[in-house]
């Protein structure tokens, strides 16, 4: 078995396994006792590789947490709005302070399913905006106190915060180790995870030997576990996306969750 799938994060991953829990059963070789000082310097060199090495989507989750809360203010606030210009009896000034919000703010609902970086840009744009609307903004009342105001102040701030993990994530993709630098590194862990396989097979197949005989598929389990999902990830995608096959030896990276949904009804008056 090939291990071309395992990503650099795979690999720090596998030498961990294979160094760390398992060493004592990695020393019960000769094979194991010539190669685990070759293995640890290729884990130094992974271990000290910056964040964004083993991915292509750091601070994935904190930028999923960021878009939960912008889109569940961002619905409050589109909803809130709606219910003051539905009512048949409030201020004609709250009713206008409200549609002036909804339309500066959240003007659809689908703006929420925007990616981050349109929500992004949004929030800065909409900071004159809660300038100019402070007043009519604080005029309205939300439940469990305050106002519109503070609503909307929070889930510009939301906006920002995602610019902010954006703007890092940058950072860390600028200074980290993209797929092309650590291809070399990469190349060579597997290629050595490789050579050590087959020699170590022919260790336990020697005549004589007192290794158990699957001493080679124990110490490799989960090495091959990794490599088993990798396969499995690339023959869904190629499945899913007919006509896009993944190229012989190129790894697999982790796929960055989609934004959660926000809250949508099927009113047409909505």
């Amino acid at each position: 078995m090939t291990l071309r799938n395992l990503t650099i994060g795979d690999l720090k991953l596998a030498l961990r396994d294979l160094l760390d829990e398992r060493a004592d059963e990695l020393r019960l070789s000769a094979t194991g006792r010539l190669y685990e000082p070759r293995l640890r310097a290729r884990q130094k060199e992974i271990d000290a590789l910056p964040e964004a090495a083993g991915t292509q989507a750091p601070l994935a989750r904190e930028l999923s947490e960021a878009d939960v809360r912008h889109d569940g203010l961002g619905a409050a606030i589109f909803f809130l709005c709606k219910a003051i210009e539905a009512h048949p009896s409030l201020a004609p000034e709250v009713k206008a302070a409200a549609a002036a919000a909804q339309q500066a703010f959240v003007p659809r609902l689908d703006v929420l399913r925007a990616p981050y970086a349109d929500e992004a840009s949004a929030a800065l744009d909409n900071r004159p905006e809660l300038t100019r609307l402070k007043a009519e903004l604080k005029a309205v009342a939300t439940p469990g106190g305050g106002s519109l105001h503070e609503w909307v102040k929070a889930f510009v701030s939301a906006g920002d915060e995602i610019d902010k993990l954006l703007r890092r994530r940058a950072t860390l993709l600028a200074t980290g180790e993209n797929a092309a630098a650590t291809g070399a590194l990469r190349g060579a862990v597997v290629g050595l995870l490789g050579r050590f396989r087959e020699a170590l097979r022919d260790e336990v197949q020697e005549e004589g030997s007192k290794l158990p005989a699957d001493h080679e598929a124990r110490l490799f389990a989960y090495v091959d576990k990794l490599n088993a999902d990798r396969e499995r990830g690339a023959r869904g995608r190629a499945a899913a996306e007919p006509g896009t096959p993944v190229a012989p030896g190129q790894p697999t990276a982790p796929v960055e969750p989609a934004p959660a949904e926000p809250v949508v009804v099927t009113d047409p008056d909505l």
